[in-house]
């Protein structure tokens, strides 16, 4: 299968931002987390800041893709994980993603909020 959804990364400063749209696949999945890995910094500590808010979506098998490669992050020398992410989708992530990753991860739809907990996680190392 093809991968499915859209999304444009960035890097700012030692932040990988992510903006994703549409409905994911397990296959869009593993291609965002490709690039996330490409465009990350390969020294220093970083953090992860997607936004998908409430104009992105997962089918099952993405949300399982997406533990994985969750669980992926720190060997790739990423500390913290933070989501501006809607209340409908905050409880998906808390029950089915949280508890099982080795690093933090935020969720919250107040952007100002996120960028001090990635900021905090960043300046302690």
């Amino acid at each position: 299968m093809s991968p499915h959804g859209k999304y444009k990364i960035e890097l700012i400063g030692n932040v990988v931002h992510v903006f994703p749209t549409g409905g994911f696949n397990e296959q869009g999945i593993r291609q965002l987390h490709k690039e996330i890995a490409s465009i990350a910094p390969k020294i220093k500590p970083w953090a992860l800041l997607e936004h998908p808010k409430n104009i992105a979506g997962l089918t099952p098998e993405a949300i399982e893709e997406l533990v994985s490669c969750y669980k992926n992050l720190s060997s790739l020398n990423c500390v913290v994980a933070a989501l501006q992410i809607s209340g409908a989708w905050q409880g998906i992530f808390e029950t089915r993603i949280v508890d099982k990753v080795n690093i933090p991860v935020y969720l919250n739809c107040d952007l100002a909020l996120l960028e001090k907990q990635i900021a905090q996680i960043l300046d302690n190392i």
